[in-house]
């Protein structure tokens, strides 16, 4: 079998020229749980030739209901390896590197110097956070894509968007240790109400979540749609073709509707807002009062 006959059916759509811009292109993902895998896998059927994967963790029963590479005979392998033999199993000609360990923050500029497309989608929140804005911030294409439950958000983050944290209304300058903090704190997570209304997190499940008792609430069908939107925005990214989904617009997607929505004022507002000390003896105040945890939640929605 050769790369050709991988790609024949592309080449209805792409031409020669943007297939062997695929074939060039080298992408970096970080994190290979259930975005990360998907991502991998769907790029190397697409005849992406060059990744970089870094995953610290191994398979385990909890990864059955959504991660694409995860089976009984997986299980306790790490992510990354086995996403490497299964891809080097669709594309014996790509080139994949594998970190068998999680990602430093002092080293997110020399790892995404690898890349020319960067997908950091690790499990753990502040770290994809800052490693969003430190890409974007070199001028770097960046991937976002994160499911909640039964809401999907996807879209690429480049020197020209907004930061980070005004489009994800999170504290604005904050660093990945004040982050970390922050997403901890069970009356900072209170206020995301969306979990609930959009994601359809059961309130028994989101109540246990918020005060660290239970993961976040995962579907494979929504986590590998959310995975294939991100293929797509790289597949845009490196052949040109289509128009990427740049912030502050992304991809909305729930079980009744997809389509492209814009990051809005509020989410600015509360991103400048929450730095302040002020602002952080409200938080506690706003997960109290039903009435304002109604108005702040429509302003993240």
């Amino acid at each position: 079998m050769t790369y050709e006959d991988l790609c024949q059916r592309n080449l209805g759509v792409f031409t020669p020229e943007e297939q062997q811009k695929i074939r060039d292109a080298k992408v970096v993902i970080i994190g290979c749980g259930g975005i990360g895998g998907t991502l991998a896998i769907v790029l190397a059927r697409s005849g992406i030739g060059h990744f970089v994967l870094m995953e610290p963790d191994t398979y385990q029963p909890s990864n059955l209901n959504r991660q694409i590479t995860c089976f009984i005979d997986t299980l306790g392998v790490n992510k990354a390896a086995c996403l490497r033999d299964c891809m080097l199993r669709i594309n014996p000609e790509a080139e994949v590197t594998v970190y068998e360990r999680g990602l430093e923050v002092a080293e997110i500029e020399e790892i995404a110097k690898l890349g020319d497309v960067i997908a950091p989608v690790m499990d753990e929140w502040p770290l994809s956070l800052t490693a969003l804005e430190v890409i974007r911030k070199m001028g770097k294409p960046a991937i976002m894509a994160y499911p909640v439950g039964a809401l999907a958000r996807t879209c690429v983050f480049t020197a020209d968007s907004p930061s980070v944290a005004e489009c994800l209304a999170m504290p604005f300058g904050f660093d990945y240790e004040q982050l970390q903090e922050y997403t901890a704190r069970p009356d900072a997570r209170r206020l995301l109400q969306y979990y609930i209304t959009e994601g359809a997190w059961r309130e028994e499940w989101f109540e246990r979540w918020v005060v660290g008792e239970l993961p976040h609430a995962q579907l494979c069908t929504i986590v590998w749609i959310t995975s294939s939107l991100a293929a797509l925005e790289v597949l845009k990214l490196v052949t040109g073709k289509w128009k990427p989904v740049i912030a502050p617009y992304y991809w909305h997607i729930t079980p009744t509707s997809a389509h492209i929505k814009k990051f809005g004022l509020g989410r600015r507002l509360i991103s400048r807002l929450s730095r302040h000390a002020w602002m952080q003896k409200q938080i506690p105040h706003l997960g109290r009062s039903k009435r304002l945890l109604r108005w702040f939640t429509r302003l993240l929605q």
